[in-house]
């Protein structure tokens, strides 16, 4: 199962490698988020980013 939560790191620092519209709107203007992925030190990490509000959140893996 899989959640988002604000970003430990700062995704400014990180490689863009993907982008694609969601159907998950943002909460503060109303416009579709993107799917982001991110790339850093052989790792990706998963967005939805809001590009005119400039709100990222950081999608995290649970493993049950």
């Amino acid at each position: 199962m899989s959640r988002y939560i604000t970003p430990k790191m700062d995704p400014k620092e990180l490689l863009l490698v993907s982008e694609e519209e969601s159907e998950i709107k943002c909460g503060k203007c109303g416009k579709p988020m993107k799917y982001t992925v991110f790339y850093k030190d052989k790792e990706s990490h998963d967005f939805l980013v809001c590009s005119d509000c400039e709100i990222y959140l950081q999608r995290i893996i649970d493993e049950d």
